[in-house]
């Protein structure tokens, strides 16, 4: 890949002749060799990344329509040096929510609290809690309550008094590309 400095080139983008590829990179006009097909049948976990890459495009497509979204990949494409918000939002595809803290605490009033530290590559879209009693059956659902520092998530345990030891708390995370992450916590009397 060359870079082209002339004046007839600089905005050039495109291919010319089947031969050459003109396009802008970190805005300079860079000149390289059309890419060739590859004779070689792809392989299945290529063709299930091409797959996951055709879903992540067209997720961006859709993310960079929506003017508030489009704005927000903006930010975070500058702060971290991608070339648009539509690269911003193919990452934010390839990215899963990540519950970084999670924990029970009893009040002294015994109010019950799942308490959750969830981060994402733009935000977390929702997180959900299941309370399970040890043979799996759920309790209650509800969904956390985002706190002012736009991490933490909590929720109030409503039925108390079926807190046993064993009790499971699935903790579920959710973000704008639709990517779950989910963490247990066991309940200790």
């Amino acid at each position: 890949m060359a870079k082209s400095k002339s004046l007839l080139t600089v905005g050039l983008r495109g291919t010319i002749g089947g031969t050459l590829v003109f396009r802008r990179l970190n805005g300079e006009t860079v000149v390289a060799a059309a890419p060739v097909p590859s004779s070689k049948q792809a392989s299945e976990s290529q063709l299930f990344q091409r797959e996951r890459f055709r879903l992540a495009s067209h997720y961006a497509k859709r993310a960079v329509s929506d003017p508030d979204l489009r704005v927000e990949y903006e930010l975070v494409a500058r702060l971290k040096k991608l070339p648009s918000a539509r690269a911003a939002a193919i990452a934010d595809y390839f990215r899963s929510p990540e519950i970084l803290n999670a924990k029970i605490s009893t009040e002294q009033s015994g109010v019950v609290i799942v308490e959750a530290i969830v981060v994402d590559y733009l935000r977390v879209k929702s997180v959900a809690i299941s309370v399970n009693d040890p043979e799996g059956t759920v309790l209650e659902t509800g969904n956390g309550v985002l706190s002012n520092d736009n991490q933490t998530w909590t929720y109030q345990v409503q039925n108390v008094a079926a807190l046993v030891a064993g009790v499971r708390f699935d903790v579920t995370a959710t973000d704008l590309p639709g990517n779950v992450s989910s963490q247990s916590l066991y309940y200790q009397d």
